[in-house]
């Protein structure tokens, strides 16, 4: 008969996606995620399996997350601009979660550990990019006519990335504010 376990696994898995989104895959040992969720380690393996396992759980568990934030970002009542601005900078308001982005901070690692992790981020950024598109689709009135839809949520998917990074790095919000701005501003009608 299997023993029922002592913990909540969405719990933990949260608490160990925060630490590896913070950390890293790299700098991130059992240890540290045994003392961070309060959980023995043999019971972690036991939930989990591997480190490679548990950080691909808790990546495919960020990129959910995202997904159902960008989700509510554009079936808001905000006008486009604000919807737009907002998927660039995916605000988690009062959240635990650290600045940046999980997937962008520790892309650099995946093909290190699993080629598998390339995909998970891929479906982020799929999904980015058509939460974009829908945005724009709906603005398309007040968009130059030279430019086309999916062009410009590439743009918006990499400037994104971009800004990710700089949340990471605590780049101030004005500057990147007045970017957003900036290039909100240069896909309208004059």
């Amino acid at each position: 008969m299997a023993r029922t376990r002592s913990f909540d696994v969405d719990q933990a898995l949260e608490k160990i996606m925060i630490y590896f989104w913070k950390y890293g895959y790299h700098a991130t040992g059992f240890r540290e995620l045994t003392t961070v969720t309060g959980v023995k380690t043999q019971s972690l393996y036991n939930a989990f399996g591997s480190k490679e396992q548990l950080y691909y759980q808790a990546l495919k568990h960020y990129v959910a997350v995202t997904k159902q934030l960008s989700e509510q970002i554009v079936q808001s009542n905000k006008t486009a601009t604000e919807k737009l601005q907002e998927l660039l900078i995916i605000d988690w308001g009062p959240l635990p979660y650290p600045q940046g982005c999980m997937v962008v901070s520790s892309i650099s690692e995946f093909d290190q550990i699993d080629p598998q992790l390339n995909q998970v981020a891929n479906s982020l950024f799929t999904d980015l990019k058509t939460q974009f598109i829908n945005v724009l689709q709906q603005t398309k009135s007040v968009l130059r006519s030279d430019l086309e839809i999916e062009s410009i949520a590439s743009e918006f998917l990499m400037l994104h990335n971009g800004i990710q990074m700089a949340l990471r790095q605590q780049t101030d919000r004005d500057i990147i504010n007045r970017v957003i701005s900036t290039t909100v501003q240069s896909i309208k009608k004059e």
